[in-house]
């Protein structure tokens, strides 16, 4: 296999992984009801074990697409943009609206206004877990920008751009909320704030080879990022009898630690498992479908828990439950895909 083929292979690994780590933090929506009980600390192992899941998604798209000149050009990226998610965003929000106010009902009908719509869409929140199409958008539309910086250069910018927000951005403000400093801290980099650092993070992690000493650095890097949110979560929040963000946030320090390690891990080691025929084969089967199980699982889940009155505080359903979700979820995409017209909201 030539250095190519490992890198399509371990991206599409590393999609396939985000997308099923995506269900399973869905599933596992039971960690925003604290509790002292027992399932709490399970759901926050859950929790915090898949917490990666978004921001490999965006290290994913920094990989694949700020080489897209490569490729196309600026009007096709657009388009492609735009078909691929913009529209299916948009469409299913509304699906998203009409289930929530027709089927599981918690949202009345009179509450919806233009306003409501509007706004909604412009948050990502009229679906709840949509949230994450806005700044995925703000990361595509700052792509051609960084696609536009001389190729030979890149490496230095974007490492200066990665490493000043890592700094600025995320370590500084986090030492400030754990220490409780009262330091009115307001410098800030944009170019590499929120998915734009993890956009440029997964092109250097990407397009450039680590050492062997540099991974295991970032490995135990990762490692420290996970406990900070697990245990810090766990800590905080029973003291409190509620659920301290702290240690919380896809953007905050320990995630950014456990995330960019993650997919390290991904390329460099968990991609050896592809070498085992059943798992190629699984992997490469669900890839297709990953983007569509973005879009379709929340409405499994919350059909599933209505029709079999689910209990969602157990552990079977939260450990088992995402395996059931994603092949519903597939079924359900397969047949969306073989109707005309229809077809278009699931790319």
């Amino acid at each position: 296999m030539n250095k190519s083929d490992n890198r399509i292979e371990y991206i599409t690994l590393a999609s396939v992984v985000s997308a099923i780590a995506v269900v399973f933090l869905h599933v596992n929506n039971c960690f925003w009801q604290f509790s002292t009980g027992r399932y709490w600390f399970t759901a926050n192992i859950i929790e915090s074990v898949f917490y990666f899941a978004v921001p490999i998604f965006f290290m994913i798209s920094g990989a694949m697409l700020i080489d897209f000149n490569k490729r196309y050009g600026l009007k096709k990226y657009f388009n492609k943009r735009i078909t691929k998610t913009v529209i299916p965003y948009i469409v299913w929000s509304f699906i998203g609206l009409a289930f929530q106010i027709y089927v599981i009902q918690t949202i009345a009908l009179n509450d919806v206004s233009l306003t409501y719509i509007v706004n909604g869409l412009l948050a990502g929140n009229l679906v709840q877990i949509y949230w994450f199409f806005i700044p995925l958008f703000l990361a595509y539309i700052s792509i051609p920008l960084f696609a536009a910086v001389n190729e030979e250069k890149r490496k230095e910018i974007f490492t200066y751009v990665v490493v000043l927000a890592f700094i600025l951005n995320i370590l500084v403000p986090f030492l400030i909320s754990v220490f409780n400093l009262d330091i009115n801290f307001s410098i800030s980099l944009a170019i590499g704030s929120g998915a734009l650092f993890y956009t440029l993070s997964g092109y250097l992690l990407h397009k450039y080879e680590l050492s062997r000493k540099q991974i295991w650095i970032l490995y135990l890097l990762s490692i420290a990022g996970l406990i900070m949110h697990l245990v810090g979560t766990y800590t905080l929040s029973m003291a409190a009898g509620e659920i301290i963000k702290t240690y919380k946030g896809f953007f905050n320090l320990p995630s950014t630690l456990y995330s960019i390690g993650f997919f390290v891990f991904i390329k460099y080691d968990l991609v050896k498992i592809m070498k085992f025929g059943y798992i190629n084969k699984i992997v490469n089967f669900l890839n297709p479908y990953t983007f569509g199980i973005y879009l379709v699982h929340w409405y499994v889940i919350k059909s599933l828990i209505k029709i079999f009155n689910i209990e969602v505080t157990s552990i079977v359903f939260r450990l088992i439950g995402p395996f059931v979700v994603i092949l519903i979820s597939v079924i359900l995409i397969y047949l969306i895909r073989k109707i005309p017209v229809i077809s278009k909201i699931i790319p």
